[in-house]
């Protein structure tokens, strides 16, 4: 995995976020099984962070969180486990929009039209034809390192979304997966109740057209108008005024070569005068200091796990006038150096 990535490009989809909640999830599934500041300080998590109301964090951290869950509790199917026991309501709006569909296809349907109301970073996409019903996993920024537990997680909770797939109530044709198979493949079957495919072109989850008509079990229809306005709603919102946190990351990405990743100059990118921004990010639950820590940490970590690049190149890409200034500051977010961390990291992978 080390030469997976070669360099630090940068994507628009890069600056994509996800709830703070969602790390709850893998925190929860590590409790008891391994250290939990340990598993968090590898990523630079805060630990207290999943339980700031409205935070956000990059989804590359969450990703990254679920690996090293995966390797500190020796859990081959992490990521499928917690996917399998994860409560849908636990998503929010778009667990209860899932909840209270009356079929399996629209569940589906909600999943791939209000994901990004959770994160942009990736979707579903349904495909139909006369046999089957096609409901697609992809990342949207293809230049990342493989996220398989954070992939399998995503795969087996949209399959098994309101526990549909746990109760025996439907059963897919076949799942696939773009990653290569682990060592041992049968907990993909038991779980998935399917065959299961490994380094194939997508990630798939392939259901015969009949089992759409599927009832959904905690189905309500009238809720369900409610919430599904309520969504329209902030999909509107969301089309017509990004994120702040969202746009003010992405700045700070395309600025950090630069090294004038500061407060006013991602404010004048942004339309905005320095203090205004300031506000409207604390009212986010971020400010512009803990962002543009996160976006250095989270780049520099994936630069010295997944690149060959030098230490010093790492530091010029991040903005620091010197590397000296990147040892610093990466001491301070998980108590080792970067070379320290690079040498660690490596060695368990």
């Amino acid at each position: 995995m080390a030469n997976h990535v070669k360099d630090m490009t940068i994507r628009d989809t890069d600056g994509s976020t996800v709830p703070a909640a969602a790390l709850a999830n893998v925190l929860r599934a590590v409790e008891g099984c391994a250290p939990v500041q340990a598993v968090c300080s590898e990523v630079g998590l805060d630990v207290a962070r999943p339980r700031e109301p409205d935070a956000r964090v990059p989804y590359r951290q969450l990703a990254d969180l679920y690996e090293a869950a995966a390797r500190w509790t020796g859990d081959p199917w992490f990521g499928l486990h917690v996917g399998a026991s994860v409560d849908t309501r636990s998503f929010g709006l778009l667990g209860y929009l899932a909840l209270t569909t009356a079929t399996l296809e629209q569940v589906f349907e909600v999943l791939a039209r209000y994901l990004s109301l959770w994160t942009t970073s990736a979707g579903f996409q349904i495909e139909r034809s006369r046999t089957t019903i096609e409901v697609a996993w992809t990342y949207f920024d293809l230049t990342a390192p493989p996220r398989r537990h954070d992939c399998e997680m995503s795969m087996m909770a949209a399959a098994n979304a309101g526990g549909q797939l746990r109760a025996g109530r439907w059963r897919p044709r076949e799942v696939h997966f773009r990653h290569g198979p682990p060592d041992d493949t049968s907990e993909h079957v038991r779980l998935l109740r399917a065959p299961v495919r490994f380094g194939m072109p997508r990630n798939l989850i392939v259901c015969d057209a009949a089992s759409g008509a599927a009832p959904v079990a905690s189905a309500d229809p009238v809720l369900h108008e409610l919430l599904r306005d309520l969504a329209e709603q902030r999909l509107a919102g969301r089309a017509t005024q990004p994120s702040i946190l969202d746009a003010t990351v992405a700045e700070i990405v395309k600025l950090l070569p630069t090294g004038d990743a500061q407060l006013s100059r991602v404010a004048r990118s942004l339309g905005l005068g320095a203090r205004t921004l300031e506000r409207r990010l604390i009212a986010g639950g971020a400010t512009f200091r803990s962002l543009l820590t996160a976006v250095r940490r989270d780049r520099a970590m994936h630069a010295l796990v997944h690149s060959d690049l030098p230490i010093s190149e790492i530091a010029t890409r991040l903005g620091y006038g010197s590397p000296t200034e990147l040892h610093r500051a990466f001491r301070s977010w998980v108590g080792v150096g970067p070379a320290a961390y690079r040498r660690a990291h490596r060695t368990r992978s």
